[in-house]
């Protein structure tokens, strides 16, 4: 959660910079609340409506199985993050001097470990897709070897304990302190960071580092080269599938429309995930080299960074119902057809109802 590293600041005291990310940040604030909680809600509902119809037992199979995760962390990481956002933005400020308890303060740093940690293993699961993709798509003789479910479950068990020692770091830190420490004339509580961390200067660069490089640069890059592997290696097939059809005297155009489909939409897949964790990585990795630029450009990008982890870990439901018609097939079974079936279920009663109603009356004359 990006704006914690703006939060963690003590407003009082901060440095204030007339500049337009200042200005736009103060904008920003009062409408972030309802935006995020909006992205929050669709992408809970939807995460969820993933997790059910990826866990049919003819959808089961190792990248679904990866899926699966993916939208067991895009759940939790949204999930924590509404509340914080009706908290923080909607119900109350996000102001040291407004007089928080200090329960919701302790939630504030909770969900920030929660959503740091669940993103990057969303991020890291969404690699390890690419990884599986790719042997499918480049090694295909030792695909079903290599990426088999028993492997998809070591693989999603690796994410998971590799991603939190890697988020450690950001365990230590922040604290919950009373204003009354500092500003007597103050109540409440505010969030700042730990005591271990100021008096270890370098605390705070290294875990930037750590959490723009390893954890935000390395994920895109791996990813877009993977991709563009997988992609030439689509083009490569489709060309020889082309060629074996032109010699046979048949042309499938609509072989060759779908492989373009796919194609683009991994493209797209690509620069989404790009777009909206690399920027990210950057800004942390330059915040741990210059502590004058965390303060006047990161801390106040903070609420539109949250904003884009929000969209990237909404935007699967969406992504799968275009580029899967399988997904659309089984989701349109078990929630469309399903909802038509009962509700023809409950026409039919209430005239059968109807009927008997008649046939009573009828029967008394």
């Amino acid at each position: 959660m990006e704006s914690l590293n703006s939060s963690g600041q003590n407003f009082t005291e901060q440095i204030v910079v007339n500049n337009e990310f200042v200005v736009f940040s103060e904008k920003y604030s009062q409408y972030h609340g309802y935006i995020s909680s909006f992205i929050c809600f669709f992408g809970v509902v939807s995460n969820i409506l993933n997790i059910i119809v990826l866990t049919r037992k003819h959808m089961i199979s190792p990248t679904n199985l990866i899926l699966t995760a993916l939208a067991l962390a895009d759940v939790m990481t949204m999930s924590v993050y509404l509340v914080y956002a009706l908290y923080l933005y909607v119900f109350t400020l996000p102001r040291d001097t407004y007089g928080h308890s200090k329960g919701w303060m302790y939630f504030v740093v909770v969900n920030n470990l929660v959503v740091i940690t669940c993103h990057n293993m969303a991020m890291w699961l969404t690699v390890s897709l690419a990884v599986f993709r790719y042997i499918f798509v480049c090694h295909h003789v030792v695909a079903n070897q290599l990426c088999s479910l028993e492997r998809a479950k070591l693989t999603i068990g690796i994410v998971v304990v590799v991603t939190i020692l890697l988020c450690i770091p950001n365990y230590f830190m922040y604290r919950v302190y009373e204003l009354a420490e500092y500003q007597p004339n103050y109540t409440g509580y505010w969030i700042d960071l730990s005591l271990f961390a100021q008096s270890h200067s370098l605390y705070q660069p290294i875990t930037f580092w750590i959490y723009g490089v390893i954890i935000k640069i390395a994920p895109c890059v791996l990813l877009t080269i993977l991709s563009a592997c997988i992609i030439c290696a689509m083009h490569e097939a489709s060309k020889r599938r082309q060629r074996l059809l032109q010699q046979a005297g048949r042309h499938n155009e609509e072989t060759s429309a779908e492989h373009n489909r796919t194609t683009m939409m991994l493209v797209a897949v690509v620069l989404f995930f790009v777009i909206t964790e690399f920027p990210q990585g950057i800004l942390a990795g330059i915040s741990g080299l210059n502590q004058n630029f965390f303060q006047t450009v990161y801390s106040n990008l903070g609420d539109i960074m949250d904003l884009l982890v929000l969209l990237n870990s909404a935007i699967n439901f969406i992504l799968y119902c275009i580029m899967s018609q399988q997904f659309r097939d089984t989701f349109t079974n078990l929630f469309v057809c399903n909802f038509i079936s009962l509700r023809n279920v409950h026409s039919a009663k209430q005239n059968g109802m109807a009927y008997s109603t008649v046939k009573t009356e009828v029967t008394q004359v």
